[in-house]
């Protein structure tokens, strides 16, 4: 019984159609990054190649604050989530309780983000009542600022929402580890640190950096929860959907928008081809080392 890789013709209009989806999928960013060259913005009937756009976001400190907010967002979360990821993708390893697991983990994504933003800002409003409620019984000001729609509120957002994309990207990196080799690291006197650390992390490092550059490109996309949450600061997604939806967008914002895609297609990118080239070194590796040793 042949396969659709056994034909030369078929693997490639295999990959051609892929490539199809994928560029059809990217127009609209495709169109983005061509109108932010254009000198005339936007609509013009005349198009000048200009690079100017892209200079001239330095000067936007509305587009420069939002792109800092984004960042310090991006970097919290990502330091916050991917190891909860991973801490979680490890206890389904491990536990019996498998479906009850990855059915926790996985319900914030069939969760309209209209109403998982709704409902942690009641929460967090409630909240926040209640503190200064109890400062005013105590009479004191420490707890009147503690759950103020801020930086706060927004991470706790941002970590629901990109946890479970964290979870299945390391859990999927974790289908080809077995604990085998941690039990025997582990006999061989390593503690349990030093057998992730030497042992267990080699094997998953792409699909943790993976996770990492899926949680700041899932932060930097991310619009209904952070601008419910956000509080009085603006993100770089908050700007732009403002813009879009009252005087337009500028032709720095279209610059902006291509700078942010093209960092997110680098960094997918080299994600990418870093994987399959550390793929195809371990397995010529592992080739060479299932060749019979031929004698001298």
């Amino acid at each position: 019984m042949g396969d659709s890789y056994s034909n030369i013709w078929s693997y490639r209009l295999t990959w051609l159609y892929t490539l199809l989806v994928v560029f059809t999928l990217m127009l609209p960013v495709f169109y983005v990054i061509y109108i932010s060259f254009n000198q005339n913005g936007f609509g013009a009937r005349d198009y000048v190649f200009t690079l100017d756009w892209y200079g001239d976001i330095f000067s936007d400190l509305l587009l420069l604050n939002a792109l800092g907010n984004t960042l310090i967002l991006a970097a919290i979360t990502t330091v916050v989530a991917v190891p909860m990821g991973l801490v979680a993708a490890k206890f389904y390893k491990t536990t019996r309780a498998k479906l009850f697991t990855v059915s926790l983990l996985l319900s914030p994504l069939f969760v309209p983000s209209d109403i998982l933003g709704s409902a942690l800002l009641v929460f967090f409003k409630n909240l926040n009542i209640a503190c200064v409620s109890i400062g005013d019984w105590l009479g004191v000001g420490w707890f009147d600022d503690w759950f103020v729609l801020g930086y706060f509120s927004a991470l706790i957002g941002l970590i629901i929402y990109t946890l479970p994309y964290i979870f299945v990207v390391i859990l999927i990196t974790m289908g080809r580890y077995h604990e085998q080799q941690s039990e025997a690291a582990r006999s061989c006197g390593a503690t349990a640190w030093q057998a992730f650390r030497q042992v267990e992390f080699p094997q998953i490092r792409a699909g943790v950096f993976s996770a990492c550059a899926f949680t700041v490109i899932l932060t930097f996309n991310e619009y209904t929860r952070t601008s419910l949450l956000k509080g009085g600061y603006d993100t770089v997604t908050s700007v732009l959907i403002s813009q879009m939806l009252n005087e337009g967008m500028s032709e720095q914002s279209y610059a902006m928008s291509s700078l942010v895609s093209f960092i997110a297609i680098a960094v997918i990118g080299g994600t990418i081809l870093y994987t399959l080239i550390r793929s195809e070194g371990l397995g010529r590796e592992a080739r060479a080392k299932a060749l019979p040793v031929m004698s001298s």
